[in-house]
């Protein structure tokens, strides 16, 4: 090291060239380092979001979530899934391990999404992001007027977003709140059936009406114009005339099929700004930009953008970054000139001159301006852990110079002006002890690199500027300290520098005085020495259990608070808002409060506000907080009310307990039981759970096999359910400047389950092919029954012509037949008449036989009146006798009367014989004419009849198969009839969780509750016994995280790093004293400086928490810096002859000033920030940290000037008589040599 010290003083114009050099690229780095409030980090995590529009929360976690989460869990690397579904979307979180390469990961879980995009449902959207540090907003404002937010909205986009992502630095503007509009076309029903239409039809239609087509390009001559087809409407009228054709009614206006109107998109939040309803803007910066540097911007902008919104707009800052960083880094900045200055002041008291307290104080800006230009060139932000240790590092850059100046003061004080030579001497005297000091307390950050998770995220940045800030220091204590000590350093006038010179080592000083004695007495009494530490160790130890514990503690702006109010799911986003409006209005008569802003809904939790609000700079932060939280407790109607600190968004205290199983019911009893015991822990505020209330759920039950059956999927009739109530995009056109999307539905939101089940469904591919397959069946059946009819009246014809041909048959031979039946009837009618003729003949021979007999009997008279009986009888006789002869004349008429029939049958037989003679010669025709008109006429009339009705069936026969044709030609525009919801599903009302929640693949529920007071800690061991009196039933497993699970993880690994740190000390001990014994004495230090470390934090009441647990890492490395400084010129006093008690105390005594020194210096130097002089925001960890180093180096130093050179006393003592023993059993005569005895 003296080499380049002597480098340095023979370059002494290069090295003050540097030196300049230095402070201006120190300069350049202050003013080019990003500011930020944490250094940006990339947590190794991705979100996967995943849109299932209209899906219910358990719908979107096993139809989505699950897929994916089977598919990312495959990823390598991958430690933990976990996701939350709610009403149409889901978030899944795919965690891994630190150390890996994010961008390979997310590619990995971006391709294992994709292997799975097939089997989700066809309308799903997915985005996978990972995110940062830089997603937390630099700022966010609130954005008023007296426009409604309708028309609001837009101007912002227009005249506010657009300037404001312009802004150098800004990444993106996120607004919340819109109440945006679009044009909604709601179907009728009756008119689209009237007109035979369908709802896609009607949707395509508008499409390809909403926008013009380009058609390419145009030449005429040199010029060149674009051909554009159409015009896009530009009004709601305009839409409202789009015709859309009919196939039998010509075009029809669309408003004649359908309502057209503007109407608001169902929004997912309201904000309101103070009361007044408001739009939200989150502005975020790119990863590259200065938070404070943005924040300033777009706050400079903010009048601007009042005057181009106008009508009376306001921006109310709701948060903001700026404020909390300018301000703790001013006062971390203050912090560390304080301590800047105690710590020049402590050199200038103990050197008692101004040239080499100016020198030594040098070291510290250029050494913080290295780590500055350092900071920039590793791409590091000033932050509030960079900026911390640069505080820190305050107190410990100058320790490396203090102690050469100190030695150089010391060595040269004699001279009127030191040499080269003796800036050399007196640098190398101490230049190897001040090198192995720093490279141990630099090489305990090394181990910080193992550290994982936020706190190596976080502490890392921190330990690489201490590392660079202790290197610089030693850069400057080997090189500038000594030039510029060459060039002002002034010694005594010769004669009194040599007097003094000469009694120096023999000079013992007041507080060497005091020190010597108690010195030693330590030597000659260690077993008591050894005694009193073994005391204070196990004291120490025994303390530990009164320490409080906690995490990263709290940081951030304390005037910023974030209050969640959670009310029973079911609640419409309106509903939402009312009840929200009675929290604002507590919130307005709070005093306290500056201004809040009320964020109403979330994505898929309408019942979810949230109230950023910012309090007045007076107040007291706890007192306002609690007034805040039991004020909202009392007068919240219903719902859970949660007030946390705005650092919440950087950084949460929370614990949490975890449930998981596969039952639902199962686990929501758990843990509704869980919760109760939760809540009775003491110091446990805002425990929650986020088990989602159930809410009710209009559940279409799809009968799946009756719609298989019919072509339908549960996922089609759910985009069918969808598009009614949602209604689907037809595309968008430009109103008032503006982009308006315009939507088809079929039916108003607010439909009942009876609507809903009468809702159409469009006709499926399987539903037409079906109706088509059964008109052409019963076309088929038809067209076959005709033929057969067709057949049937062929054979009828047929058979009616054979009827005929054979009655023609028949009647020829029926005449035939005739004709002799004919000529018989008239032969027998001719032998009738001959007979009758005989007959009279007969009759007329015997009238007139008879005749002549009464011609000869007398003719009786009439006799007289009888008187006797001969009388009587004579008379009778008589009239008898005038009978007869009546009786003959009557026989005579008779017999004429036979004689005249006789003569006319003569005469008829005459004419018979004509006639017989006749029908002879014309038998022929009168047959076949009396056959037609007797015979046959009634068979030949039904023959008739029968052709008749043969030839009318005919004729609708084909008639019949006309219609067929014309039916099988229509057969192609046959469309089936549409189906409603309810022939498919049954609509039910029931109860549904709001929100489905998943760890690695088990459904989970999370209680979490907020620690009271700084005692995490404690808090956690009363949650961990009344977990542990919870029985979980069978399949239910319980899991402590949160906060707790972080700091034991922390722990553990900062644990890990001091072991490897102590390893890492003890090899650079080794290699400087080239021996293994003296670097455990030094070892001996690091456990007793925790004595003054943890006394320190139970003193001021400051928790054991992983700032804390840094500051113990660095005393290891500073604990033993001292010591080595000793033990070295200890070794040198050895190496000159002393014995080693006289090494021992010469070395202690000289080696007083400068221990204490450093010691008083860095103590004094970090002392504004361990009693947080400020206030600063940083104090989270620079508090803590500070507390430890200053109680662990007034211990360690106490320990360094009385303990370790006890311990070295001892091991000399062991060592002397060990070698003693050797000599004189190996040399008797050497054994009075007088040789100094070194330890190995």
């Amino acid at each position: 090291m003296s080499l380049l010290t002597r480098l340095s003083l023979v370059n002494r114009l290069v090295v003050a060239l540097l030196s300049i050099a230095v402070v201006i690229f120190g300069v350049v780095a202050i003013t080019a380092l990003k500011q930020e409030l944490i250094p940006s980090t990339t947590a190794p995590q991705a979100l996967v979001s995943a849109t299932y529009a209209g899906s219910s929360p358990q719908i979107v976690a096993d139809e989505v979530a699950d897929p994916i989460e089977q598919a990312v869990r495959s990823v390598t690397g991958v430690t933990k899934v976990s996701s939350s579904s709610t009403t149409g979307s889901t978030s899944i979180t795919v965690e891994w391990d630190y150390g890996l390469d994010n961008d390979k990961v997310l590619a990995d879980i971006q391709n294992a999404i994709n292997s799975v995009e097939s089997t989700l449902p066809a309308d799903v959207t997915t985005n996978v992001q990972q995110g940062s540090s830089d997603d937390i907003p630099v700022l966010q404002l609130a954005v008023a007027s007296d426009l409604p937010l309708t028309k609001l909205g837009p101007l912002v986009d227009d005249r506010v977003v657009d300037k404001l992502e312009a802004v150098d630095g800004v990444r993106t503007v996120q607004v919340s709140g819109e109440d945006t509009t679009r044009i909604e076309i709601t179907t009728k029903a009756s008119q689209l059936e009237k007109y035979d239409l369908t709802v896609a039809g009607v949707t395509q239609s508008i499409t390809d009406q909403l926008t013009a087509l380009p058609a390419g390009t145009s030449y005429d001559g040199s010029s060149a114009l674009t051909v554009e087809v159409g015009s896009a409407p530009d009004s709601v009228k305009s839409v409202a005339a789009l015709p859309i054709a009919t196939e039998k009614d010509g075009a029809k206006r669309l408003d004649q099929l359908a309502t057209v109107k503007i109407a608001s998109i169902e929004r997912t939040s309201i904000s309101r700004a103070d009361g007044r309803p408001a739009l939200g803007l989150a502005v975020l910066k790119s990863s590259d930009a200065d938070a404070v540097a943005v924040s300033h911007a777009v706050n400079g902008l903010t009048p601007e953008l009042t005057r181009d919104l106008g009508n009376n707009a306001s921006f109310t800052t709701v948060f903001d970054q700026s404020p909390l960083i300018e301000e703790s880094l001013h006062d971390l900045a203050t912090e560390g000139g304080l301590g800047l200055g105690f710590a020049v002041l402590i050199i200038l008291v103990f050197l008692l001159s101004v040239r080499s307290t100016v020198i030594t104080a040098i070291s510290i800006p250029l050494s913080l301006l290295i780590a500055m230009v350092g900071l920039w060139a590793a791409d590091y932000s000033l932050n509030l852990f960079t900026l911390a240790a640069l505080t820190i590092a305050v107190g410990r850059v100058v320790d490396d110079s203090i102690v050469v100046i100190e030695n150089i003061k010391r060595r040269t004080g004699h001279t009127r002006r030191p040499s080269m030579d003796d800036i050399v001497a007196a640098v190398k005297e101490v230049g190897g002890a001040v090198t192995a000091s720093t490279l141990t307390t630099v090489a305990v950050f090394l181990p910080v690199a193992t550290v994982s998770g936020s706190t190596g995220e976080l502490f890392r940045p921190f330990a690489v500027t201490v590392a660079i800030a202790l290197t610089a220091s030693l850069f400057v204590a080997l090189t500038i300290v000594p030039l510029l000590a060459y060039w002002f350093m002034r010694g005594k006038k010769t004669a009194e520098a040599r007097e003094e010179a000469a009694s120096e080592a023999e000079h013992v000083t007041r507080l060497q005085r005091g020190y010597l004695p108690l010195l030693t007495f330590s030597l000659k009494h260690p077993v008591v020495v050894l005694g009193v530490a073994g005391a204070i160790l196990a004291g120490t130890l025994g303390a530990t259990s009164l320490l409080k514990t906690d995490f990263l503690g709290s940081f951030g702006d304390d005037r910023a608070l974030l209050v969640t109010q959670t009310l029973p799911a079911g609640l419409r986003l309106e509903a939402t808002a009312e009840k929200a409006a009675q929290v604002e209005s507590e919130l307005a008569s709070n005093r306290d409060i500056k201004n809040y802003q009320a964020t109403v809904g979330q994505p898929g939790s309408p019942n979810i506000v949230t109230y950023s609000i910012t309090l007045n700079d007076t107040v007291d932060t706890d007192a306002a907080t609690a007034n805040l939280r039991s004020q909202l407790v009392e007068s919240s109607d219903g719902g859970d009310i949660v007030v946390q600190p705005g650092s919440a968004a950087y950084s949460s205290n929370d614990l949490t307990v975890t449930l998981s199983g596969d039952d639902a019911a199962t686990l929501r009893t758990a843990s509704d039981e869980l919760l109760g015991m939760v809540k009775q822990v003491p110091q446990l505020t805002d425990v929650t759970s986020n088990l989602s209330d159930e809410r009710p759920l209009l559940r279409v039950a799809i009968n799946r096999n009756r719609a298989a059956e019919l072509g339908f999927t549960q996922g089609e009739i759910g985009a069918a359910v969808s598009t009614a109530l949602q209604g689907s995009k037809a595309g968008s056109i430009t109103l008032d400047n503006d982009t308006t999307d315009v939507f088809v539905r079929t039916h108003a939101p607010d439909a009942t389950p009876k609507q809903i089940a009468a809702l159409k469904l469009p006709v499926s591919q399987l539903q037409q092919q079906m109706a088509v397959d059964k008109a052409t069946d019963a076309l088929d059946a038809r067209s076959d029954e005709l033929s057969d009819q067709g057949d049937a009246l062929s054979d009828r014809s047929d058979a009616l012509t054979d009827k005929q041909k054979d009655l023609a048959d028949r009647q020829k031979a029926t005449g035939e037949e005739q004709q002799d039946k004919a000529n018989a009837k008239a032969q027998d009618g001719k032998n009738d008449l001959l007979d009758s003729r005989d007959d009279a003949k007969d009759a007329v021979s015997k009238a007139k036989k008879a005749l002549a007999n009464a011609k000869k009997a007398p003719v009786p008279t009439p006799p007289k009146p009888p008187t006797t009986p001969d009388e009587a009888a004579a008379l009778q006789f008589q009239i008898a006798q005038k009978q007869y002869l009546q009786e003959l004349g009557a026989r005579e008429g008779a017999i004429e009367q036979a004689r005249a029939g006789v003569k006319q049958a003569e005469s008829g037989v005459d004419q018979l014989d004509d006639q017989v003679k006749s029908t002879n010669e014309q038998l022929s025709d009168s047959a076949q004419q009396q056959a037609q008109s007797d015979a046959y006429s009634n068979e030949s009339d039904q023959l008739s009849d029968e052709g008749d009705a043969l030839q009318d069936e005919q004729k609708k026969l084909t008639d019949e198969q006309k219609d067929l044709a014309d039916d099988q030609k229509d057969l192609q525009d046959l469309k089936a009839r549409p189906i409603e919801v309810g022939d498919v599903a049954k609509v039910v009302t029931e109860n549904a969780p709001s929100t489905v929640r998943r760890e690695d693949g088990k459904q989970a529920v999370t209680i979490t509750g907020t620690p009271g007071g700084t005692d995490l800690g404690a808090v956690n061991t009363a949650l961990q016994a009344k977990v542990a009196e919870f029985t979980p039933p069978a399949g239910v497993q319980v899991v402590q995280g949160g906060a707790s699970a972080d700091q034991a993880k922390a722990f553990s690994q900062l644990g890990l790093a001091m072991g490897l740190a102590i390893v890492l000390v003890f090899i650079i001990m080794v290699a400087t004293f080239k021996s293994l014994v003296q670097p455990l004495i030094l070892l001996v230090a690091i456990p007793f400086a925790a004595t003054g470390a943890l006394g320190g934090l139970l003193v001021t009441g400051t928790p054991l928490g992983v700032p804390a647990m840094i500051g113990l890492l660095m005393l290891i490395g500073i604990v033993v810096t001292n010591a080595i400084v000793l033990i070295d010129l200890i070794n040198h006093y050895r190496l000159r002859g002393e014995d080693p008690l006289t090494a021992i105390i010469d070395g202690a005594r000289l080696r007083l000033r400068p221990i204490i020194m450093t010691a008083a210096a860095t103590v004094f130097a970090l002392l504004p920030m361990g009693l947080g002089i400020t206030g600063a925001g940083g104090g989270f960890i620079g508090k803590p940290l500070a507390v430890v180093v200053i109680g662990g180096l007034v211990s360690s130093t106490l320990l360094t000037l009385l303990l370790v050179p006890t311990l070295y006393g001892l091991v000399a003592r062991v060592a002397g008589k060990k070698a003693r023993a050797q000599l004189a059993a190996a040399a008797p005569a050497r054994a009075e040599e007088d040789t100094p005895t070194t330890i190995s």
